[in-house]
């Protein structure tokens, strides 16, 4: 697993290129800036539409105050800051200003998860998608590549209400082509498998796929799922697929608690019930640190996915 990718721009660029893209397409979207725009990759859209993006500077309730504004008036508005001031700092904006009302607002929630360079706990952000989950009328995206990220984004303009959507300043190989869609609440086989079910959201998916990869050495089928809209959930994909392996593994690069494994365990409890075991960052801050050194000590390498499908698999046979 390396550091990072250099010869694949990370989902950030991704981000600033498809941002470009939109504000060509969609003149009533306005962006708005915490202050980041060189860190979130908007710098492009800035200085070819500098009438459509405002500096709020950093004040983030104020943010998303003002995207809730543009927003009765009948723009598209997308306020950018990172993940951790967005579901900490401007919550109750977030949640009442916008979701409540159901506001055509659309949020890029950037540095999320482990890999959020050495920017340490007050920075990275891995509740996010657990906060997020529980906001009413809220829907929320991971995007595992560059080409998903661009999907999830143009999907997001034309859907209805406010949205969040996970940008990872992370590289990772790209899966799919550069048609690919994105459509909320439906997965993505990438893997086809008979033993157990390697569940991915994000960029974690990519890990998923290499864990396959090593389980297969040893005989062992894994199915992979991308579930890149995280709600709502494709329901039917994760009870057809454990149907079938009767075990399953998550991993999300988030909190264990509240995101994609919690979604995923809700399903099968209620439809499907089998062991599910989570890989994720355990109730504790992520310290600032090389990233590759920070996936190994949350345990979130796919040397851990394969341990964690083997013991799934030793579940399975008890159940």
């Amino acid at each position: 697993m390396a550091e990072n990718n250099h010869t694949i721009p990370e989902l950030r660029d991704a981000f600033g290129q498809t941002l470009l893209e939109l504000g060509h397409t969609c003149d009533n979207l306005i962006f708005l800036d915490a202050d980041l725009h060189t860190s979130t990759k908007a710098t492009g859209f800035k200085n070819r539409f500098p009438d459509r993006f405002i500096q709020v500077g950093i004040a983030e309730q104020n943010l998303f105050g003002l995207a809730a504004g543009l927003a009765l008036e009948g723009f598209i508005a997308m306020p950018s800051t990172f993940a951790a001031f967005a579901a900490r700092r401007a919550l109750d904006q977030l949640a009442i200003s916008i979701c409540f009302p159901k506001l055509n607002v659309k949020i890029p929630g950037s540095y999320c998860g482990v890999p959020t360079s050495r920017a340490g706990a007050s920075h990275n952000c891995i509740e996010d998608l657990a906060v997020m989950r529980a906001l009413p009328n809220l829907l929320v995206a991971d995007p595992g590549t560059n080409a998903d990220l661009r999907a999830v984004m143009h999907t997001a303009m034309t859907t209805p209400g406010p949205v969040y959507f996970r940008v990872t300043r992370h590289a990772v190989p790209e899966l799919f082509g550069p048609d690919h869609g994105f459509v909320w609440g439906k997965g993505e086989r990438l893997r086809t498998g008979a033993d157990v079910t390697l569940f991915g959201t994000g960029i974690m998916t990519h890990f998923c796929l290499d864990a396959a990869d090593l389980l297969v050495r040893e005989g062992i089928d894994a199915e992979v799922i991308h579930l890149a809209s995280v709600k709502p959930i494709d329901r039917a994909l994760i009870i057809q697929s454990v149907q079938k392996t009767g075990c399953a593994v998550t991993v999300e690069n988030a909190s264990i608690y509240g995101g994609l494994g919690d979604a995923v365990s809700e399903v099968l409890a209620e439809e499907q019930p089998a062991p599910v075991l989570r890989i994720g960052v355990r109730d504790r801050f992520v310290e600032s640190g090389g990233i590759d050194e920070l996936f190994a000590r949350h345990g979130m390498t796919p040397a851990d996915i394969a341990a964690a499908a083997r013991l799934a698999l030793t579940r399975k046979v008890l159940v």
